[in-house]
């Protein structure tokens, strides 16, 4: 799926209409994606969850609004709006949405040096 933005110029937006909570569902866009970023707003109805997985980058979230039960490498975490959370590369993770929650999540694809 192409990102909503280029990276060859500013951009600004508001995150509430680029990725609005849908009944029942959980939503996603692609903001922008290069070889060493991808960034990904979710929009998560109440209950809906992401089973356990993992990826290959460091990933950040950031809550916008709205509450998540996070579960990383079996650690448990509650966030709220303008938390954050880093989840070390490979770490198994799950999550579900305590209540409708709208996130951004930025994957580093680069690996440091």
């Amino acid at each position: 799926m192409k990102p909503l933005f280029d990276t060859e110029r500013p951009h600004a937006t508001s995150l509430d209409e680029a990725c609005p909570v849908a009944d029942g569902s959980v939503v996603s866009k692609t903001l922008i994606n290069t070889d060493a970023i991808k960034v990904i707003e979710f929009a998560m109805d109440a209950e809906q969850e992401l089973s356990e997985h993992t990826t290959p980058f460091l990933a950040t979230v950031h809550v916008i609004d709205g509450r998540l039960r996070f579960t990383v490498a079996q650690s448990e975490f509650d966030l709220g709006p303008n938390d954050w959370l880093l989840i070390p590369t490979d770490s198994p993770h799950a999550l579900i949405a305590a209540e409708p929650t709208r996130f951004l999540l930025t994957l580093v694809k680069e690996r440091a040096s």
